[in-house]
């Protein structure tokens, strides 16, 4: 009868005995550790600020302006969080690393759904370099393609509450 059972599950046997065997292999690897990947000899410092004082200061007015009892508010949004693609498509890699490492200044997100709404970029002067513009045209088309509405406000000295959120009312309209 044992022999007839070892016939009939051998194949999972060795499934077991294998998993054991990888297991076993990555748990002392893992615990192994090259001088780089102590913490003391890590390069990382921590940043100060998330957002330029710039940013800071229009997310203030953006606070201001926003129902918050309809959205959150979120600073550098990676673009990566925002949209993915397609399945089926070709290329897949190659279309995930145009969007990777990029972000947009601020996204709205509906409260309930935790679903992104709007998303807003602050242009300081650095949107005038070429570079810069052919980026943003990028991220534009991208935000359009997958139906997430994109708000340019031109960075400035102080903003007009009234005229901002009848431009994020808009543009979250259309």
């Amino acid at each position: 009868m044992l022999s007839t059972l070892l016939k009939q599950y051998w194949w999972i046997i060795l499934l077991i005995a294998v998993g054991l065997l990888v297991l076993q292999s990555t748990k002392g690897s893992r615990n192994k550790g090259t001088p780089s990947e102590k913490s003391e000899d890590l390069p990382y410092v921590l940043k100060r600020y998330l957002m330029s004082k710039a940013e800071r200061s229009f997310f203030g007015v953006l606070e201001q302006v926003t129902d918050s009892s309809k959205y959150y508010i979120f600073p550098q949004v990676s673009l990566n969080n925002l949209v993915t693609v397609e399945k089926g498509t070709g290329s897949y890699q190659a279309f995930h690393n145009k969007v990777d490492r990029k972000s947009v200044d601020f996204v709205l997100f509906d409260r309930n759904a935790i679903s992104p709404v709007l998303a807003i970029e602050l242009d300081d002067s650095s949107h005038d370099r070429e570079d810069r513009q052919e980026r943003d045209a990028f991220v534009d088309r991208v935000l359009a393609k997958a139906g997430l509405p994109l708000l340019h406000v031109r960075a400035q000295a102080a903003y007009d509450p009234k005229q901002l959120a009848a431009s994020i009312t808009e543009a979250i309209r259309r």
